[in-house]
């Protein structure tokens, strides 16, 4: 693993990114316009029909695990584990099956916590000939890294900077967007505590010196999502390439609180989908998907471009050959409910238009002085 030290515009004010200079003295990277992938920047077009929240791999065991993540994790079992995702051979068929209805490309927003696996991310895109994008940054409180207390926000930055312009966990496997950033938890779903407030900053600094999108799992109330929204405001991020996921059919977003959202300029996802007849887990049924994406379309255009569906999948009953809707649910069971009810260029902005803006770099800036 190369070592590097923190960038001095995170110290001084972002003086070397003004110059377009970075830690080892190289410009920092303009992709801006492009999406970048496990297999480098391309451009958004090219990513045909977009997954834009979903796990190929994960692995919820508790880690002792430390910021920066280990170079030498390796998600993959050899066998299947009830607990995770971690089986190569399943999820390769799994991917495969929604490639058969003509996806393109599958954002596997796995980080710190999850057993992220860039080396697993790009064998899988190799050999499905799907596009894959990583993500980057801290997931929700229980999978905190054990030092995220010690941890600076300068810290933090740094490492998802590196992550996005240098390659992930000492590979050259470059996150594409930084999320999902973990918020809140059943328990006090309005209260952000200081270690989610540090998270949202460093992945605000991130993303302003990076250009790269974000994704927030939001697991709080209304009030607390436009909290966060207005942190990354604050560090001077363009809400147009935030993406609040799980916001969609949640008991704490009504149409209402989803229309107060889309007028900041986030984009809006509806997600966790297609579980197995009786799974523990719940999850919507696709009708209730359908209507839901009827009446915000409903109020506009505006509203309609801002709208993103992806499954979420992160459990065994998620998978098509254990019963689940697998990666293939929306195309198969959700699409057919739409059509004749919405337009077909809102269904094409759903599947590809949305995501690909959503997911494309802005300019690279220096951070906002304070």
């Amino acid at each position: 693993m190369r070592m590097r030290t923190l960038w001095l515009p995170l110290v001084v004010g972002a003086a070397l990114v003004a110059c377009g200079g970075g830690s080892d003295g190289n410009a920092l990277p303009d992709i801006s316009g492009k999406v970048l992938t496990v297999n480098g920047p391309m451009e958004p077009a090219k990513l045909g029909i977009t997954l834009p929240h979903e796990h190929i791999f994960i692995n919820f065991a508790p880690l002792d695990h430390i910021v920066p993540e280990p170079t030498d994790i390796n998600v993959l079992t050899p066998d299947r584990n009830p607990g995770g995702l971690t089986y190569y051979p399943d999820a390769l068929e799994e991917i495969e099956r929604f490639k058969d209805f003509g996806g393109g490309t599958i954002v596997d927003v796995t980080n710190f916590g999850l057993s992220r696996d860039p080396n697993a991310l790009k064998k899988i895109s190799d050999e499905s000939g799907l596009n894959v994008i990583m993500g980057a940054g801290v997931y929700m409180r229980p999978f905190h890294p054990a030092d995220m207390d010690k941890v600076t926000v300068e810290e933090l930055t740094q490492i998802i900077v590196d992550d996005v312009t240098v390659g992930a966990q000492g590979t050259e496997i470059r996150s594409g967007v930084i999320g999902e950033i973990g918020l809140g938890d059943f328990s006090t779903p309005d209260t952000l505590i200081d270690n989610e407030v540090k998270s949202v900053t460093a992945a605000a600094r991130a993303s302003r010196l990076t250009g790269a999108p974000i994704n927030l799992h939001t697991f709080v109330t209304e009030r607390a999502a436009h909290e966060v929204l207005d942190i990354l405001e604050k560090e001077g991020v363009d809400l147009n390439h935030v993406t609040m996921s799980h916001v969609g059919g949640s008991a704490s977003f009504d149409m209402d609180a989803i229309v107060r959202l889309i007028d900041r300029g986030v984009y809006v996802e509806r997600d966790f989908l297609g579980q197995a007849p009786g799974s523990a887990m719940g999850g919507s049924r696709p009708e209730q998907v359908a209507d839901w994406v009827v009446e915000l379309a409903a109020r506009g255009d505006k509203y309609a471009k801002r709208i993103l569906l992806s499954h979420d999948i992160c459990i065994q009953d998620q998978l098509y050959m254990n019963q689940g809707g697998g990666y293939a649910y929306i195309l198969e069971k959700v699409v057919p409910l739409l059509e004749g009810r919405v337009s077909a260029g809102v269904i094409d902005d759903i599947l590809k238009n949305n995501p690909q803006r959503a997911l494309a770099f802005t300019r690279p800036q220096e951070l906002r002085k304070s």
